[in-house]
């Protein structure tokens, strides 16, 4: 099922394509909310840049969850862990690949 919906992330980059899309089941929604929903202490922070249409999506997807300690912070560096989690081995190696290319 095609469901151009909120998240349409073509003007974002690399996303071209419309995607299709099912509507999730609840298991899926839960799961979701409970790993990338959750608020986040940020500490010590550092900018980054990415595209404003990116932040404008993030920080109306937060409003919407109507939780003051809820940031764009929070929802970006749950993300981020979760991928980095996620893609562990794939990263140490290229890392180890990487290093090993460099002469000191």
């Amino acid at each position: 099922m095609s469901n151009p919906k909120y998240c349409d992330l073509r003007p974002c980059a690399k996303t071209t394509d419309e995607v299709n899309t099912d509507f999730p089941k609840e298991e899926e929604l839960i799961a979701y909310r409970d790993e990338f929903l959750a608020p986040y202490t940020v500490g010590a922070r550092k900018g980054i840049f990415v595209p404003r249409e990116l932040v404008n999506k993030l920080a109306k997807t937060v409003a919407l969850f109507d939780n003051r300690d809820f940031t764009i912070g929070a929802y970006v560096t749950n993300i981020i862990i979760s991928h980095l989690v996620a893609n562990r081995d794939v990263i140490n190696e290229l890392t180890d690949r990487g290093s090993k290319t460099v002469t000191l």
